[in-house]
């Protein structure tokens, strides 16, 4: 029998989750400010997802915004419910529904969290959410080596297990060679 047979699938409906004094939720082309443009185009953030600068316009982050569909890619915005609801960083889920399996990628933009425990402080629910509301397997993130700050995230993390390193598996912008690390959390199994 499927675990999940009498969960509702919330496939395709925008994100919604409050958690230890943080907002997760779909992101809108209404939450762009002057505050998530300077950070998403910022080299520090780019680096961490190893990518090269971007440099969106208002216009270019909001188209970007609206392709996220809620069922095959996610855009969540973590917003800080004791700061006046203020947008302090994000998380992009790609699903692939025929294997149930979910690819994560995260950012703190507002230097006043940098090093806190936004991640800590938010991705329990948001595990749950997805295993439980929208019939996941497994969620998996690729970090690159370099990434101290988000490698803090995930290692000695109990819902994560270093599944895999890839020996240089990339090449970062600078053109260095780069090993990811594959973190994979997987749907607890029913008892």
């Amino acid at each position: 029998m499927n675990q999940n047979a009498n969960r509702p699938n919330l496939a395709g409906i925008p994100i919604y989750i409050e958690t230890n004094g943080y907002l997760l939720r779909s992101l809108t082309p209404a939450d762009i400010t002057e505050a998530f443009l300077t950070w998403m185009n910022s080299t520090e953030m780019m680096e961490g997802l190893n990518l090269p600068p971007i440099n969106f316009s208002a216009q270019q982050l909001s188209d970007y915004i609206k392709q996220f569909d809620h069922k095959t890619n996610y855009f969540i915005g973590i917003f800080d419910q004791k700061n006046d609801h203020l947008l302090v960083g994000f998380y992009t889920i790609d699903i692939n529904l025929a294997h149930k399996v979910g690819h994560i990628t995260a950012g703190v933009g507002e230097a006043a969290y940098s090093g806190k425990t936004v991640f800590w402080a938010t991705i329990d629910a948001l595990l749950d959410h997805f295993y439980f509301y929208r019939d996941l397997h497994k969620m998996v993130a690729r970090v690159l080596s370099k990434n101290k700050k988000m490698l803090f995230c995930f290692v000695n993390n109990p819902r994560f297990e270093l599944e895999a390193v890839l020996k240089e598996e990339c090449l970062s912008p600078t053109s260095e060679r780069v090993d990811i690390l594959l973190f994979s959390s997987f749907r607890p199994k029913k008892t």
